[in-house]
């Protein structure tokens, strides 16, 4: 019984280890309240050219979501003056409560993630995470459009 138990001790220890090494430098550049807004927040808006659209029910939601907060996801970052990214799409994950919300920005054309406050950005790998993130946004606004 003890090995049992030991055994089953051991594999907790490694999961919550893999999955904290998983996710270190993207909530390092989130911070925690806004990783846990992208993870878990039960209202997300997507805002372009003036509109916004709830996209709370979107198929893929939970993929971009994962995507965000996963280091496998990013090469790194890059000083934003560096980047000069160009904003062209935001989501808004806003939790109940009192919490402020958390606004990830998105460049389309180059592949920047961001928070619009801060002095550098996430640069996607191109494939899948910058591509899986373009076809997302289409695909949400697709939805949105056929409603």
């Amino acid at each position: 019984m003890a090995v049992i138990i030991a055994v089953a001790v051991a594999v907790s220890l490694v999961t919550v280890w893999h999955h904290w090494n998983r996710g270190y430098a993207s909530i390092a550049y989130w911070g925690a309240l806004n990783g846990e807004n992208i993870r878990y927040a039960p209202k997300v808006e997507l805002r372009h050219d003036g509109q916004s659209f709830d996209i709370s029910k979107v198929r893929g939601l939970v993929h971009f979501r994962q995507a965000l907060i996963e280091d496998s996801s990013f090469e790194g970052t890059l000083p934003t003056d560096k980047a000069a990214p160009n904003w062209t799409h935001q989501v808004d994950f806003t939790p109940d409560g009192a919490e402020p919300a958390t606004t990830v920005w998105l460049d389309l054309d180059q592949g920047f993630v961001g928070l619009a406050d801060s002095k550098s950005v996430l640069v996607p790998k191109p494939n899948p995470t910058a591509s899986g993130i373009r076809q997302f946004v289409a695909d949400a606004l697709a939805q949105q459009a056929s409603k």
